[in-house]
């Protein structure tokens, strides 16, 4: 079985570091995902570090740009990465932490020539929205949330609700966006909302990049999330959140997810498997990365 990682990050000179980290895993192919608008991977120095990668390892490597704040103009800013190299943009800034930091509201007007450039174009988008809804209750945090500066509950940050409502408030203004939501949107606790969203936008994906709390889910459910994901292959990708320096084999995000879908999981056929593990990601992304 093949396998595509669309969901890596990584700060600092990154060497060969991605391509090794591949050669161990046995990946076909992987996505850097900048995480440019965080002022702890660098800034737009994460850009440059993730097209450094991928010139490390061109056949194999995407790089999906991030943005930058403030930013006077959004849409060339893209623009002058995508040309640059990169295969699509990754977007974070509806995480509540980064959405704190920048203050950046995506439903703004601001960004309305970059979404309706990137809706025209089919540029893959990967996007995190939100967190685990328990984040925001204090008697139901994981401890590693307080850790982290991850709880939500004491003010201060948006609510869950709104989040969302910014991805879908964009949606619905450009409704044919290539985009995949990371870590199931954070949904395994409301599929219903998740079988909306993918009923109502047929260019829309999600990755099942861990959250624990996805998974716990699935095992709980099994018979439906073995049906969820039967009937939704197509729309699911392969995503292990692994950042520079973690570790190559062992207990890893990747161990969990193949786990998960696998006979000791949701025991999903091969056909599907091999949707879910390489091939969607080349229909998201594109059948090979951008030449540079």
């Amino acid at each position: 079985m093949g396998i595509i990682d669309g969901h890596m990050h990584g700060r600092g000179a990154p060497g060969r570091w991605f391509a090794d980290c591949a050669d161990a895993r046995g990946y076909e192919a992987y996505a850097f995902l900048s995480l440019s608008c965080m002022a702890a991977y660098g800034g737009e120095r994460n850009n440059e570090e993730g097209l450094e990668a991928k010139r490390a390892d061109p056949e194999r490597a995407y790089f999906f740009a991030g943005l930058i704040h403030p930013c006077a103009d959004p849409l060339a800013h893209v623009q002058r990465w995508l040309l640059r190299g990169a295969d699509g943009v990754k977007l974070i800034e509806t995480k509540p932490t980064v959405w704190k930091e920048t203050g950046a509201d995506l439903a703004d007007a601001a960004y309305e020539p970059l979404f309706a450039f990137l809706e025209e174009a089919q540029v893959p988008v990967l996007w995190h929205v939100g967190d685990p809804a328990t984040f925001w209750k204090r008697e139901e945090a994981p401890d590693f949330a307080f850790q982290n500066g991850w709880f939500y509950g004491d003010g201060g940050f948006p609510a869950l609700s709104e989040l969302y409502d910014t991805a879908e408030t964009v949606l619905q203004r450009h409704p044919r966006l290539r985009a995949a939501f990371a870590h199931l949107y954070f949904c395994s606790d409301d599929p219903a909302h998740l079988e909306w969203l993918l009923d109502r936008y047929e260019n829309v994906y999600v990755d099942i990049t861990p959250g624990v709390e996805m998974y716990d889910a699935f095992d709980a459910d099994r018979p439906f999330f073995r049906d969820f994901f039967l009937r939704r292959q197509e729309r699911i990708l392969l995503g292990t959140d692994t950042d520079r320096g973690d570790a190559f084999f062992g207990e890893t995000p990747l161990a969990l997810a193949l786990r998960a879908l696998g006979p000791e999981g949701l025991d999903l056929p091969e056909a599907a498997l091999e949707k879910i593990t390489r091939m969607n990601f080349r229909a998201f992304a594109g059948a090979r990365p951008k030449p540079l």
